[in-house]
């Protein structure tokens, strides 16, 4: 038989070419329609001014009718739908072919295992499958998806694919049965064909056709059903209504364009501007009666007693050209979507960003937070990535993504769950280091330790900058998921430009009498006020953090506080410019009281002032850090200590 006549006998085929044609169109519309959109698909526009063939200017608010801008009008919130059904194309199909193929896998394996060894076996997975079919698909689809909302996109498509595999186990479980009872199969196994070879080789000749046919019948259907979630307001593309005391208000404001996301919006519009509402609902029909016409012309191709039927070579090449097509398709969203790792705190940022300007216009990003559970043994993956922005008014508007992930976020206006006082924090930059070099540094310096010890605590990475402070902040707060804080535990802080680690006192800053000299490394440069302590931790045969913070300098007293217990001991100093000078630790206290806290502190005398290189330990812990120590009379007068009296006051000028 000549080509030709294979394909006259594909062309014969009506459905079979539709479906095809249909198919490789959606596939170009998912691959290119973000290129070729003619409009930002994220664009809102709150009037929109249309200019007449007569000079005069039209001004209609949206949701708009199709026009020459906008090939399919505007949705609620003035965005252009052609532009938004050519953008979520690739990520709806993606997810619907994504899910398609998790199904089928699953409905695959139990069907052909259970058809083909019988048995328990099949008792037991036809019983599941009774279970699983007994209850309504749209109500199990939504049951399941507000279970695995926290997943993001992982946690939708198992939903997806969760639903609707039984009936493929059952059709397979049939045809498996009806072929081992097949002549064929009971010759090849009376002269001892192996097993296996009779699955791959006889079983899977028999039935491998129909397969594709099912895999583009699954395919409609679970686009069906994101269609169907997306009307009942559950979607995938991180949209979300804004919030108030009394629940969703106005039109629904998405992140990213997807195609049930926009479904979502016919509840608010479809009395009042039906066509520009249904709009996303005739493409989803369409690309599903074109699954269902891809799967009736592929039953016709494979069917021996039909005449559209095709060689086993031509139905070969045209299988493998529509599994490449949906491999593509899923790799492709897999590898653009859904991105290996969490989102970093700059890229969460930005994705914030977008939502922040069209919800509150003119919004300042002023805190960050990343959200972790204390049961993991390794944290390395937030449960929430939070960001806060304030408006003129001082209200805050709190943006999330669950799990961390780019697509499950959600907006709430004036609320803030993570004890923040938003009053004096200075908008924060961009380009600031993530979240995860504060982290790793809070664990290794006792905070391992000590969450392993509360496994019910949160453990919290927040980003800020205070009024005080010259550079933004991370801080890492270990503390109780309900109930009285009071055994909370901070450990701070870490600048956010450099990753360096920073005293723990939040308060406004004094400005030094001169710099410290280029060539000393000191921890602290300046004074600081006394505001508010934080006991440290000790883990292993470092201390804490492993810097020093400055909380008053008197001539040669440098109060330092250490974390754990014990008597603190002077192992070290040495002044850079003065060999001979000996510094002492007097008033240790193994187990003092400072701000609520229980932590060992000690004075450290220093007979000169300068650059300083000190080693103290407490018990098998040991701290190294460099001061730079100022004369007491360089201190500013509003400093709250009053001088030791017993201490001759050094003249301010440089050693």
């Amino acid at each position: 038989m000549t080509a030709r006549h294979e394909l006259r006998r594909v062309i014969a085929n009506p459905a079979l070419m539709i479906g095809m044609i249909g198919a490789i169109l959606l596939l170009a519309i998912g691959v290119f329609g973000g290129i070729v959109a003619p409009h930002d698909p994220n664009a809102n526009i709150s009037v929109i001014f249309t200019q007449r063939p007569d000079g005069s200017t039209a001004v209609s608010i949206p949701p708009t009718f199709p026009d020459l801008d906008h090939l399919f009008g505007t949705d609620a919130l003035g965005r252009d739908q052609w532009s938004r059904i050519l953008t979520g194309a690739w990520l709806s199909l993606s997810v619907v072919v994504a899910a398609a193929l998790t199904r089928l896998a699953i409905g695959f394996t139990l069907g052909i295992t259970s058809g083909w060894f019988g048995g328990p076996l099949a008792r037991v997975v036809r019983g599941v499958t009774s279970g699983v079919t007994a209850i309504p698909q749209l109500l199990f689809a939504i049951m399941l998806v507000l279970v695995t909302r926290t997943f993001g996109v992982a946690g939708f498509i198992a939903s997806l694919a969760l639903v609707g595999w039984p009936e493929i186990s059952e059709y397979l479980h049939a045809e498996v049965v009806r072929a081992k009872a097949q002549p064929f199969m009971e010759a090849a196994h009376s002269i001892g064909v192996p097993r296996r070879r009779l699955i791959t080789g006889h079983l899977a000749a028999t039935i491998g056709p129909q397969l594709l046919t099912v895999a583009a019948l699954e395919t409609g259907a679970v686009l069906l059903l994101l269609a169907e979630l997306g009307l009942v307001g559950l979607f995938l593309a991180g949209g979300t209504s804004l919030v108030d005391d009394f629940g969703p208000i106005g039109p629904l404001k998405g992140r990213a364009a997807e195609w049930g996301q926009m479904l979502g919006t016919i509840q608010f519009y479809a009395i009042t501007a039906e066509l520009p509402t249904l709009i996303p609902a005739l493409f989803v029909v369409l690309a599903s009666a074109t699954f269902a016409l891809l799967a009736d012309g592929l039953r016709a191709a494979s069917d021996p007693f039909s005449t559209s039927r095709v060689l086993p070579g031509t139905f070969g090449v045209l299988t493998k050209v529509l599994v490449g097509a949906l491999c593509f398709s899923a790799v492709g969203f897999i590898g653009v979507n859904v991105r290996p790792g969490a989102l970093s705190m700059e890229e969460g940022r930005s994705l914030a960003a977008n939502t922040a300007e069209t919800t509150w216009p003119g919004s300042e990003y002023v805190a960050g937070v990343a959200r972790y559970s204390s049961t993991s043994r390794v944290i390395d993956r937030p449960d929430r990535l939070t960001y806060y922005y304030r408006n003129q008014n001082g209200e805050v508007l709190r943006i999330s993504f669950m799990n961390a992930d780019r697509l499950a976020i959600e907006v709430r206006k004036y609320e803030s769950e993570d004890e923040i006082d938003f009053t004096s924090l200075k908008a924060l930059p961009a380009d600031l280091i993530s979240y995860e070099p504060p982290l790793r540094k809070a664990e290794q310096n006792g905070g391992f330790a000590y969450r392993q010890s509360q496994p019910s605590y949160l453990v919290r990475v927040i980003l800020t900058w205070p009024g005080d402070r010259d550079a933004p902040v991370y801080s890492v707060r270990y503390s109780p998921t309900r109930g009285p804080q009071s055994n909370a535990r901070l450990i701070c802080c870490f600048d956010a430009k450099t990753g360096d680690t920073v005293d723990s006192l939040v308060a406004p800053r004094v400005t030094p009498p001169w710099p410290v000299p280029a060539d000393c490394s000191a921890a602290r440069s300046v004074f600081r006020q006394i505001d508010r302590l934080q006991g440290y931790f000790v883990d292993g045969p470092s201390l804490s953090v492993g810097n020093p913070f400055n909380l008053n300098y008197q001539g040669d007293n440098f109060l330092q506080l250490v974390g754990g217990q014990g008597t603190a001991r002077l192992e070290s100093a040495t002044n850079r410019e003065d060999p001979t000078a000996r510094a002492q630790v007097v008033n240790a206290q193994p187990t003092g009281t400072i701000g609520g806290q229980v932590i060992s502190f000690a004075t450290l005398r220093l007979p000169v002032p300068g650059c300083w290189t000190v080693e103290i330990s407490v018990g098998a812990a040991a701290l190294k850090y460099t001061l730079y120590a100022y004369p007491l009379e360089c201190r500013p007068q509003y400093e709250r200590f009053a001088s030791i009296p017993e201490i001759t006051p050094v003249a301010c000028r440089r050693p």
